[in-house]
């Protein structure tokens, strides 16, 4: 988040969005010293994980929990069942629209052994595919690498979901509500408007934030509750018979 006149970041909420309830299950308000290290997030044994650097790996592996991890054409180094170098674009390229594919992968990492997984993959229909390219074209700086464009007809995930516990196509559908997640960062930034702070002084922007925090788990706890109740608002009662 941006204060009046700002040339960069400022402040930082790190929020995680419990996609059962699709409700805030934990926050924390940083300044600009705070860096977006998504392992900062509370993490338990059995949890699943879907937005985060890869760097962050280790970190959700060590405390038992899993993740779902969307790969460009160019990703950290993965070596396949044998050793070799492993690379996502190569093997889905291969791939049928509607095909889902599943190769065991391993992450090389210095600090311990190497971390096992798969990545699982499918290619887009012609009319996502395309949407989905323009998009890549839209936001690059400089014009994009093809390799960028090719990638942006795949969806390619990296998990650590064991094959026994989710299929590789229900890894693909679980992906899907990663969707949920941009819908909460637009209703922060747009409909609450937590991108552009109106204060400089930093008592006063601290003070801000949080109250538009405060308004955000109001309105996620009014929707939970208007799901959960009748939409006729009150209880039917039976009533005695009324003399004539």
């Amino acid at each position: 988040m941006q204060g009046p006149a700002s040339k960069g970041t400022e402040w930082r909420v790190h929020y995680a969005l419990d996609l059962i309830t699709l409700t805030c299950d934990w926050y924390e308000l940083r300044d600009a010293h705070g860096g977006e290290l998504l392992e900062r997030t509370p993490m338990r044994k059995g949890d699943v994980l879907l937005y985060l650097r890869p760097a962050a790996v280790r970190a959700v592996v060590t405390a038992g929990a899993h993740v779902l991890l969307r790969l460009r054409w160019t990703h950290s180094p993965m070596n396949d069942a044998g050793g070799r170098e492993f690379r996502a674009l190569a093997h889905a390229r291969r791939l049928k629209v509607g095909q889902v594919g599943e190769w065991p992968v391993a992450l090389p990492d210095p600090e311990g052994t190497p971390i096992e997984g798969r990545v699982v993959a499918t290619k887009l229909p012609a009319p996502v595919a395309a949407k989905a390219e323009r998009r890549v074209a839209k936001t690059s700086i400089k014009k994009p690498d093809p390799r960028s464009l090719e990638a942006a007809h795949f969806v390619m995930i990296f998990t650590t979901l064991p094959a026994a516990t989710l299929a590789a196509a229900d890894v693909l559908e679980l992906y899907r509500f990663r969707w949920q997640i941009e819908l909460a960062f637009k209703r922060l930034k747009q409909l609450l408007k937590l991108g552009h702070l109106p204060h400089k002084d930093a008592r006063a922007a601290q003070t801000w934030i949080l109250a538009k925090l405060v308004i955000a788990l109001l309105l996620e706890t009014l929707y939970r509750n208007a799901r959960a109740i009748s939409p006729w608002g009150y209880r039917f009662q039976s009533f005695p018979p009324q003399p004539a």
